[in-house]
């Protein structure tokens, strides 16, 4: 006899009672248990009935797909993809077509998008997330060149705000010059003349105007006091709006000019030493109605200014570095970075954050060891470069201690003098035996100079040129581009930057066996004459753009017609001395050049790099 528990476990079921019958109970919770039994068998039935639909229309869909898929593959045979692609974008355009007949479209809501966009790139490119790759299309070799002076002592700094340039000089000298636009050469007719000219044009004018000038103590009209440099200058610099000089000298002065009319109109001597820097920040900062402007001081420190129509005041002092300030750059709004010569660091500075980032430079694994950082110039928002007495140049990243790449003697050797010049011996043989340890010395980095949102970086020394870099794209490594200006001289000019680059520095390389003759002087194969004869003390560069001349000032060439293209690219200006802008030594003498202009000249250079095809020169106005 079967029990309950003999049986297996799939007959285990108990029987249910049937409550059809039984009396309803008062009790809720059996009631609505029974619903919901009930209710559940309703929907069950009702989600099969659904998903067996649901089936058979699958099965149809996948029925009909195939067969599509099928008379598809029979009408495309025999087409290729390309024609296939083609076919689809017709038929894109169609229904774009018929979107806009049937809609219309409003030319107000188009304006607005592209002034939002034109917006965007403002905001990118003022906060350095536009990084634009234009090194590789300018004509750096073939640029033409201007020398203009006046009758001063070395020219120390520069600064533009165009088309107005700022000099400054030893001899307590201001002035402010005009550069001259550049026009573009006239397009010439089938019959080889130029298109609607009847007489030859005028030769334009390459060398800026000088529009003020004035030198020492001003008397100011409205105290009766007289306010200016009573020793060297040392800086310059401009500010964003161009309202503003700022000037700081050996005096320990800072002293705000109009730059309209170069009158004085603050003198601030809360620095103690030398105002060796001066940098102004590219655009308003946010937390003051006026322009911030950064000061650096042989006395160890950064001061940051404002500076507005309203009136000028000091702000804050920052303190850190162990050695004089040569140098400081801002990087953007509320942050500048700056070195400090002997003490071998760069220093970036977070003014709103009250912090410091510190990058030591002098690695013991150079050939040559770095006894001052004198040069630093901004990549914004990330990255800067320096230079050094040993002339390296660096790239830095803030987020690392040790530089990224480092390029070693970038602007050659200086010969070794003589050996009449270097011993007293009167036996060759004796003076060549004492001075047999002598290796050349690189120049120093004396100027460095960068186009925030690209890819350039100029560099300066005592050795002729101005040479051009360029950074990779992934802000990695330091390319070489060449000297500026060096295939209008020789003959002999590689094709290529970079070839010109190597000619440039063959005769002085320490391991080229043809670079240094039997007494140590320069050997007869240098055939390329430096075209700057002098020390480059700052280099100041901007790009040429539509909006160059601003509005209420007047352009450099009158006769111009506002319909004429005007050129694109870089105008770079150099400001060069006999001698260093901190020291009174004659570097440009010891290359042991020849002529009239051996021992240098006082004064300045201009640029015109041009752009190597009218194709990359709208490309750079479309990415400004």
């Amino acid at each position: 006899m079967s029990s309950f528990f003999t049986l297996p476990a799939s007959q285990r079921k108990r029987k249910r009672e049937d409550r059809s019958g039984a009396p309803a109970s008062k009790k809720r919770g059996v009631d609505a248990a029974a619903d919901g039994r009930a209710k559940g068998g309703r929907t069950r039935e009702r989600d099969e009935s659904i998903s067996g639909s649901d089936v058979d229309e699958d099965e149809g869909s996948v029925v009909s797909a195939e067969s599509g898929e099928e008379s598809g593959s029979e009408s495309d045979e025999g087409v290729t993809a390309a024609e296939r692609r083609l076919k689809l974008a017709e038929r894109y355009l169609d229904n774009v077509r018929d979107e806009v007949e049937d809609f219309g479209f409003d030319a107000a809501e188009i304006d607005r998008d592209l002034i939002a966009e034109r917006l965007k790139e403002d905001v990118d490119e003022f906060k350095g997330r536009v990084y634009r790759q234009i090194a590789s299309e300018l004509g750096f070799s073939a640029a033409s060149h201007a020398f203009f002076r006046a009758d001063t002592q070395s020219t120390t700094s520069i600064a533009v705000h165009a088309p107005y340039v700022y000099t400054v000089s030893k001899d307590k000298t201001l002035i402010k010059w005009e550069l001259a636009t550049p026009n573009p050469a006239p397009a010439p007719t089938s019959n080889g003349s130029n298109a609607g000219s009847k007489r030859p044009p005028r030769p334009q004018r390459k060398k800026p105007k000088q529009v003020r000038f004035v030198r020492g103590l001003q008397k100011v009209a409205e105290s009766k006091e007289a306010q200016g440099h009573t020793k060297n200058i040392l800086s310059v610099a401009v500010s964003p709006s161009g309202k503003f000089v700022a000037t700081g000298g050996e005096d320990n002065k800072l002293i705000i000019w109009d730059a309209a009319t170069l009158t004085p109109m603050q003198t601030f001597t809360q620095h103690r030493d030398s105002v060796s820097g001066l940098a102004f920040t590219r655009h308003i900062s946010t937390m003051s109605s006026g322009e911030q402007l950064f000061s650096g001081s042989f006395d160890r420190t950064i001061k940051t200014w404002s500076l507005s129509a309203a009136g000028h005041a000091y702000v804050e002092t920052l303190f850190g570095h162990q050695d004089n300030v040569s140098s400081l750059a801002a990087m953007t709004i509320d942050q500048c970075i700056s070195v400090g010569a002997r003490d071998r660091t760069a220093r970036l500075w977070k003014v709103v954050e009250e912090s410091q980032l510190i990058f030591r430079g002098g690695s013991s694994k150079n050939s040559y060891q770095e006894n001052n950082m004198d040069c630093v110039a901004p990549l914004p928002p990330t990255h800067f470069v320096t230079g050094s007495d040993s002339g390296s140049i660096s790239l830095w990243s803030i987020h690392k201690k040790k530089p990224l790449y480092t390029i070693p003697a970038a602007h050659g050797f200086d010969p070794i003098p003589p050996l009449e010049e270097l011993s007293p011996e009167v036996d060759r043989n004796t003076a060549a035996s004492n001075t047999r340890h002598l290796r050349p010395m690189p120049r120093w980095i004396t100027a460095l100079s960068t186009v925030p949102g690209t890819d350039i970086v100029l560099s300066g020394s005592w050795d002729g040129w101005v040479r051009a870099w360029r950074i990779s794209e992934d802000k990695r490594m330091i390319h070489s581009l060449g000297a500026v200006g060096a295939g209008s001289l020789s003959p002999h000019t590689p094709d290529t930057p970079s070839k010109q680059l190597e000619q440039n520095l063959a005769f002085d390389t320490p391991g080229n066996p043809d670079s240094m003759a039997v007494d140590g002087a320069v050997d007869s194969k240098e055939d390329t004459e430096p075209l700057v004869k002098g020390v480059i003390n700052d280099i100041a560069v901007f790009e040429r753009r539509p909006d160059t001349v601003k509005p209420g000032q007047i352009p450099s060439d009158a006769t111009s017609k506002p319909s004429e293209p005007e050129a694109r690219g870089l105008c770079i200006v150099a400001a060069v001395g006999k001698e260093h802008r901190f020291g009174r030594w004659k570097c440009f003498g010891n290359n042991y050049y020849k002529g009239s202009t051996s021992e240098g000249r006082n004064g300045a250079v201009v640029f015109e790099v041009p752009f190597l095809s009218d194709k990359h020169g709208q490309r750079g106005e479309d990415a400004l």
